[in-house]
């Protein structure tokens, strides 16, 4: 069989020929650039724009310098007492919450100045006093800020302050450079303090479930220990709960706390604590009488109505149930509403009969 001639027609020939010549053209685009960075690798150069992105991509993210400081111009300026006063202290000034006196009530401050002094108003700022923490729980304020503030809130007040604020400062820090007092406190003025204490230790100090006996302690082991959960010092499973008690007491507080607490039994210094005792079992029925007593360690909060004060709600009109509902499951560490972390520690130390009695008690509210 005779072959066939294959043949190509003209727009076909035209096609591939600009094929080849684009196919040359990348070629030799190629071929220069190649020969031309082989040039830069063989002369040592680098690309301009390409060395500067190298450079950015490559920095480092800070850098360390040491030099001197001026110790003045890095603490900066304080904190106008405005500003302090509404961000750290108007929740619970403005509102009178657990007891705070009201900004506003000129009788309320005058009295307290009266009765203790500058001084000792700013020395509870800044180290804490019974339901306010320490610098009003911002440790960032110095003591020049915390003393303008007080000083600010008394002329708020109405109150002329004439006494200079680093002067003021400067009594609070020798005082608590100072020596501590000696344990030589008044029993009496301890009983009365005591007060606040038996919920979770005892009337006699006997201890409860997590709560140990101090009964049979001497005054210097009370005394050493209020003063060390009062410095913030972890010494034991309760030291958390134990911080917040501790911070509000002066030393004469803790001297009369520990002369106390030393009658309560024969000094025991190396007794083993007792083994927790199992917690008897609930009788609904609850006396009111006793929760009447029990309840003055409610009052700072709660009102003595149980009318409810700032964040701390009403509790006057509640059932006994759900009362005694809500302190067990305090009691039981469950978070129950957004003031759960304040109630736990109250209601931990709490006997089912101790909690029918204040149920019973708000019940009649």
């Amino acid at each position: 069989m005779a072959e066939q001639e294959f043949k190509i027609d003209t727009g076909n020939k035209i096609f591939m020929g600009l094929a080849v010549l684009v196919l040359v053209a990348v070629v030799a685009f190629l071929v220069y650039h190649l020969m031309n960075f082989a040039g830069h690798l063989a002369l040592g150069e680098r690309d301009p724009v390409l060395a500067e992105a190298v450079e950015q991509r490559i920095a480092p993210v800070g850098r360390v310098e040491v030099a001197a400081v001026d110790p003045d111009a890095a603490l900066g300026e304080p904190q106008p007492p405005a500003e302090v006063y509404q961000s750290v202290c108007a929740a619970c000034h403005n509102t009178g919450a657990a007891g705070a006196p009201v900004a506003d009530d000129t009788d309320e401050w005058t009295q307290r100045l009266d009765e203790k002094g500058l001084d000792t108003l700013v020395s509870h700022a800044i180290n804490g006093f019974q339901g306010m923490p320490a610098r009003g729980g911002n440790p960032n304020l110095t003591d020049e800020e915390v003393t303008g503030t007080v000083e600010f809130m008394l002329v708020e007040a109405g109150l002329e302050v004439e006494d200079d604020a680093t002067q003021v400062a400067a009594a609070v820090e020798a005082a608590a450079d100072a020596e501590p007092a000696p344990v030589a406190g008044d029993v009496d003025a301890g009983r009365d303090r005591y007060a606040t204490c038996v919920s979770c230790h005892g009337a006699e100090g006997e201890g409860a479930g997590i709560f140990p006996k101090i009964s049979g302690r001497s005054a210097g082991y009370i005394a050493d220990r209020l003063i060390t959960y009062r410095s913030g010092e972890q010494v034991g499973p309760n030291s958390a709960l134990m911080m917040p008690q501790a911070m509000g007491l002066s030393d004469d507080a803790i001297a009369d706390l520990a002369a106390y607490v030393a009658t309560l039994g024969e000094s025991e210094e190396a007794a083993a604590e007792p083994e927790p005792e199992a917690a008897p079992e609930a009788e609904m029925a609850g006396d009111a009488d006793a929760g009447g007593q029990r309840y003055a360690t409610c009052i700072s909060c709660h009102g003595a109505e149980g009318q409810g004060m700032g964040i701390f709600p009403r509790i006057a009109g509640r059932s006994a149930d759900y009362v005694a509902d809500r302190l067990e499951s305090y009691r039981a560490g469950e978070m129950v509403g957004p003031n759960s972390p304040l109630m736990m520690p109250q209601a931990m130390g709490l006997s089912d009969e101790a909690i029918a009695d204040l149920a019973a008690y708000i019940a009649s509210l």
